[in-house]
């Protein structure tokens, strides 16, 4: 049985449906726990506030418990993981799972669940990039690059300095990341269908079962929050992978037959299938091709949501279908990040012989200004003497260290991980002894 299965609407086949159902339910497989966890959440406030026979509403959390530890197979028929919960407890208890749901929304049931699945995700970004600012750290290679603008020799750079570049895109992306998250602890049941609720349960005391605030009364702009989620998340996952993958794309130049100046490592890399004499770059365009997926998924969810009324509406269920699943494998790019960083090797003797005479001139023209003090003529003397082929003064870069907050980062991150499991053990442990009472 649907879970709207006794409205107005009457039930029928359509391949469209089918069609969306097909990509929703292995989607929906990553969010069963986060749908037990919320439906535990409204749940344990109907038991507080007595609004329900406690009986029944404990059996209800003792399954819902099971789910959460557990899961459950998801079948087509019920549509998605909150008609599928809905049948496996109407299934296990026909009288007290009557009101698993009772005055709750498909709407804001997607939007916790989400929510809460990205919420976790987040914390596991935030481990990843902090194991890669480490990476860089241990990382000993000094030595000078040849920087390059337009794909031209430009000016040399300290390796120490390049590798501080990297860290600074990753620190930025943290701490973006930790704004969403603490931006993120709003909790999004008890908006209905974006017109309010009409359900009795209180909701700011199950918004604080799931460590979760809801300071958010206007249950219309408490919906529109369900796209923003998408945009705020993709925004900040889409800048970092652009900024990495314009260094990745150093670094395959620089990993190249033609300069051979840094060394991947094992596992970065593949054979071609023909010629055996490859060495490709299979993870750094891995990477490049995940920018660009997100991109496209950002695109996405600005075309579906353009010029739509402030309510939920069934193509959005496509953004989740997409979005969810990226995030997803993500974390699985995102964590060949330590190692790379950490295990990558700067041939410096060879850099160094990389670096041409001209790339020096804007040193000498400093030199020549030290003389004269008129920068024209300066940059015209080092110009002229590029062209008569003389030999420039070369110089060593400065390398500048701009960041080295690590422990700082290590605390947030142990702070958010340990706030999280705490605040969930501590829920998972009451509701444990109420379905014991129960028993």
């Amino acid at each position: 049985m649907k879970i709207w299965s006794g409205s107005a609407a009457s039930e029928g086949k359509n391949s469209a449906y089918d069609a969306m159902l097909d990509k929703d339910l292995p989607v929906d497989k990553l969010l069963i726990r986060y749908e037990a966890l919320s439906l535990m959440a409204y749940n344990r406030a109907i038991y507080d506030e007595g609004i329900l026979n406690k009986n029944n509403i404990s059996s209800v959390l003792n399954e819902l418990l099971e789910i959460y530890y557990n899961g459950i197979d998801l079948d087509k028929e019920f549509e998605d993981v909150h008609g599928n919960v809905e049948h496996y407890i109407l299934n296990k208890l026909p009288d007290a799972g009557k009101n698993l749901r009772m005055f709750l929304s498909r709407n804001e049931e997607v939007h916790t669940d989400v929510n809460l699945f990205i919420n976790d995700l987040l914390i596991e970004y935030e481990s990843i990039l902090y194991r890669t600012m480490l990476g860089i750290k241990e990382n000993k290679y000094e030595g000078v690059l040849p920087g390059y603008t337009h794909f031209r020799q430009a000016m040399p750079i300290s390796f120490g300095t390049y590798k501080d570049y990297i860290e600074n895109i990753i620190v930025n992306a943290f701490n973006k990341i930790n704004n969403l998250y603490a931006g993120m602890k709003e909790l999004p049941l008890g908006y209905g269908s974006g017109f309010g609720s009409l359900s009795d349960v209180n909701f700011e005391k199950a918004a604080k079962y799931l460590d979760l605030k809801k300071d958010i009364k206007n249950p219309l702009y408490s919906a529109h929050l369900y796209i923003d989620m998408y945009i705020d998340t993709l925004s900040i996952i889409t800048e970092f992978l652009i900024s990495m993958s314009r260094v990745f794309q150093d670094l395959i130049i620089f990993s190249g037959d033609e300069m051979g100046i840094i060394e991947l490592p094992s596992g970065y890399v593949t054979g071609s299938s023909l010629m055996s004499n490859k060495v490709n770059p299979d993870y750094l365009e891995i990477f490049q091709g995940y920018a660009s997926k997100s991109i496209s998924l950002m695109n996405l969810v600005y075309s579906i949501s353009i010029n739509k009324t402030p309510g939920y509406h069934r193509d959005f269920q496509m953004i989740k279908d997409e979005v969810i699943p990226f995030i997803y494998e993500l974390t699985d790019v995102l964590n060949g990040l330590p190692d790379l960083f950490s295990k990558m090797k700067f041939n410096a003797e060879k850099s160094l012989k990389l670096i041409k005479n001209s790339t020096y001139a804007t040193y000498n023209s400093k030199i020549y200004f030290g003389k004269s003090g008129d920068w024209k003529s300066s940059y015209k003397e080092a110009g002229n003497r590029i062209k008569n082929k003389d030999k420039l003064e070369e110089y060593t870069p400065e390398t500048i260290i701009t960041f080295n907050g690590f422990d700082n980062i290590g605390k947030i991150i142990d702070n958010n991980m340990n706030a999280a499991k705490e605040s969930r053990g501590i829920f998972l442990m009451e509701i444990k002894k109420i379905v014991d009472n129960l028993k």
